[in-house]
């Protein structure tokens, strides 16, 4: 059933994070934002009328949310750091503000094993107690796969495994599970799309790719980093769409080489 939504619906801004660090724990990456950081950005947002609609909703309603005072917002995570418990969450809970996590769900997988960047190898991760507790503060959990692969390198059995299996994970800890995956890297292609629609996905998240209107494509959502900064100057480039749309230009030109 489609959310009740009253008057005309307006494309969402989709916002990305993974690390939501202590201040004294932060390091300089563009996959990390300190916790003070953090709460300037939102309270910024607040602060000038942007609200954050479910994304479950928001795909409910054909990929767009009420138009209203401000502008909408989703606010998505990436990985599942233990971070975002004990950072995250609270100050969400501050403005008021709902958002989505998408997390690795290989049980195994206790610390981030598959970056390089110091910033984020060896960064805990959730258990799935701590899922359960950022799900019953109001977020959202999808899925980001079951390894962090690179889904467009896997083989077709490795890739339904990825998709499948961590699906079924979800379940198994969520108690409103998310049909939705965000593509590990951002790592997309047409096979991938497939798989995930067979795999029972309903939607999925790209980074930097995918066309301008999220309803335009569900299965590669575009999203935009967001990086540890907080001034007025930055905050208003990453809202009003001017990063959006030269990343959307560098896409289209790749696509067109690539055809």
């Amino acid at each position: 059933m489609a959310p009740d939504f009253d008057g005309p619906l307006v494309n969402p801004l989709v916002l990305m994070y993974h690390r939501v660090c202590a201040d004294h724990a932060a390091r300089r990456s563009e996959f990390v934002v300190s916790a003070s950081t953090f709460r300037r950005q939102l309270r910024w947002l607040h602060d000038r009328g942007y609200w954050t609609p479910r994304l479950s909703d928001v795909l409910r309603a054909g990929g767009r949310a009420p138009r209203r005072p401000g502008r909408p917002v989703l606010l998505t995570f990436d990985d599942g750091y233990a971070d975002v418990l004990a950072h995250a969450v609270p100050a969400l809970a501050e403005v008021g503000f709902v958002a989505s996590l998408f997390p690795v769900l290989d049980p195994a997988l206790r610390t981030n094993a598959w970056d390089e960047d110091p910033a984020l190898r060896g960064a805990p991760l959730l258990s799935a107690r701590a899922l359960r507790e950022v799900e019953a503060a109001g977020l959202e959990l999808g899925s980001h796969g079951l390894r962090h692969r690179w889904l467009t390198r896997c083989g077709d059995a490795e890739l339904q495994d990825e998709l499948v299996r961590s699906r079924a994970l979800l379940a198994s800890i969520a108690a409103r599970p998310l049909p939705v995956l965000a593509y590990p890297y951002g790592d997309v292609d047409a096979r991938v799309k497939r798989a995930a629609r067979d795999a029972g996905y309903e939607a999925a998240l790209a980074v930097n790719a995918g066309p301008l209107e999220l309803a335009a494509d569900p299965f590669e959502i575009r999203r935009q980093r967001v990086l540890d900064r907080a001034s007025d100057a930055y905050l208003r480039v990453l809202v009003t769409g001017t990063e959006k749309l030269w990343q959307w230009s560098k896409w289209r030109v790749r696509n067109a080489l690539a055809s």
